[in-house]
């Protein structure tokens, strides 16, 4: 059977140290990349709610249809 293996605890004061580290070593996206993602997910958004919209009118008018009502 596998062994556990006891992690060491470290104090607040490390810990914090090594979370400043590990933020150091991340890719932080420049601000023109931020604001083009942001204006694609606004515009996928708004093109994903009208397909929405068209297929909601679809559906309803063939139930409509379909139903009589």
């Amino acid at each position: 059977m596998a062994e556990k293996v006891k992690k060491k605890r470290v104090g607040p004061i490390t810990f914090f140290r090594q979370v400043r580290a590990e933020g150091a070593k991340v890719t932080w996206t420049s601000r023109q990349e931020t604001i083009q993602a942001t204006i694609f997910v606004v515009i996928m958004s708004v093109l994903f709610a009208l397909f929405l919209f068209a297929a909601d009118l679809v559906i309803g008018w063939f139930v409509k249809t379909v139903t009589g009502l």
